[in-house]
């Protein structure tokens, strides 16, 4: 199975990429959202997908309506599996995302759960329904990498975060450039360690375009809510929404 290091090297997944030398500190603001999310680089075995799904939704107790993004059928697999939990009797109320991209190259398996408080869960802060998945992957490729996003603002949160998006990018000397979010640009080119990696944003939604990196991993990742990170760990490249 893919070391944790490796995993967030290869993910792209903001300052829990350690290989870019980033810390592994909270991420988190004075007006904390209730949040969790599950990333994953997971094989196309619709088992797999089903087990995360149920294991996401027992653990946010949400029954809100999924939103899904997918370049693949497998959104409709998702959504086929999501339909299957609406008899659960959630209460809580919030944003479900789904994101799936199929990778352009085979990795190992492995997923990592983070949430408000805590930018990465120990593997032995795993409920036992994600550690039984987890163990499931062990020695398999994945194909996929699937990401499901809940989000609960609180009222404080609401108030302090319906101002402008703010679009922070950071490489190796600090801070490059801050953006409006709902600006629009093609074409941001940003110096890395080994490159340049060029940024996209249109419509409040923040998108890699090219990066210097051998996997272009991070290409698969999007920024558009205020806690959301882009990252290039090998280019040293750090894009987050604030």
């Amino acid at each position: 199975m893919i070391s944790r290091r490796n995993f967030l090297k290869f993910a792209g997944l903001g300052s829990i990429a350690l290989a870019a030398g980033y810390s592994t500190g909270k991420i988190s603001n004075s007006a904390k959202s209730d949040l969790f999310v599950v990333h994953g680089f997971i094989p196309a075995d619709e088992n797999v997908i089903a087990n995360l799904i149920k294991s996401f939704r027992m653990k946010i107790k949400s029954g809100s309506e999924a939103i899904i993004f997918s370049d693949s059928k497998v959104g409709e697999v998702v959504n086929r599996f999501e339909k299957q939990m609406q008899n659960q009797s959630f209460t809580k109320s919030g944003k479900v995302v789904y994101r799936i991209k199929r990778l352009n190259q085979k990795v190992d398996s492995d997923i990592i759960l983070n949430d408000s408080s805590n930018s990465i869960y120990s593997v032995d802060d795993f409920n036992y329904s994600f550690a039984e998945i987890r163990n499931s992957l062990k020695n398999r490729k994945a194909e996929l990498l699937f990401t499901a996003e809940f989000r609960n603002e609180n009222l404080f949160s609401k108030i302090f975060n319906s101002g402008s998006r703010e679009l922070v990018i950071e490489n190796e000397k600090g801070i490059v450039d801050r953006l409006n979010l709902n600006s629009k640009y093609n074409n941001i080119q940003i110096d890395g360690s080994i490159g340049k990696t060029s940024l996209r944003i249109d419509n409040g939604i923040a998108i890699v375009n090219s990066s210097a990196c051998k996997n272009g991993i991070c290409k698969h990742s999007i920024a558009s809510e205020v806690g959301n990170i882009i990252a290039c760990a090998p280019n040293k490249v750090l894009i987050k929404v604030v």
